[in-house]
């Protein structure tokens, strides 16, 4: 096995678009708008940055992250969304991602993400790997919704 980790290109969006359904799944999430977006928030305005395993020429891994900044922490990277191949689990590719990841910026002083209970695969892995569980909720509201505030 010789994965190298490589910025994605628009030649890997159904990869990476696989990846998002898999991941979807895993986190029992109905539906997202990566599909809708992934030109113009990847490729185009770079919104966030997409990282690919690869084994030769083949995808076997993938990350999507952004900066995010926390009072108490300084700079750091939100990771959104992250993936490998059952085949390639257990061997060090996520592993061999995150170092990538926490390369990618300069001044990072952090990574976080959030990961549905029920993402089992995904809550062994960040276990594994000594990430602190922050024991904190998650709130989202999309913009559309603003409307309704009282």
């Amino acid at each position: 096995m010789n994965v190298k980790i490589v910025e994605a290109q628009r030649y890997d969006r159904e990869f990476i678009l696989f990846a998002n359904r898999e991941i979807d799944d895993a986190s029992f999430i109905k539906s997202s708008k990566l599909k809708d977006n992934i030109d113009k928030d990847i490729f185009e305005n770079h919104n966030a940055i997409c990282l690919i395993a690869k084994d030769g020429d083949k995808p076997v891994g993938m990350v999507l992250f952004s900066k995010v900044y926390w009072a108490d922490r300084g700079e750091g990277v939100y990771l959104s969304q992250a993936y490998v191949e059952p085949a390639y689990r257990h061997n060090g590719v996520f592993k061999l991602l995150i170092e990538a990841v926490m390369n990618y910026y300069q001044n990072t002083q952090f990574l976080t993400c959030l990961v549905a209970k029920k993402n089992l695969d995904m809550v062994s892995c960040m276990k594994k790997l000594k990430f602190e569980d922050e024991d904190m909720i998650s709130y989202a509201k999309n913009k559309s919704d603003f409307h309704d505030l009282a």
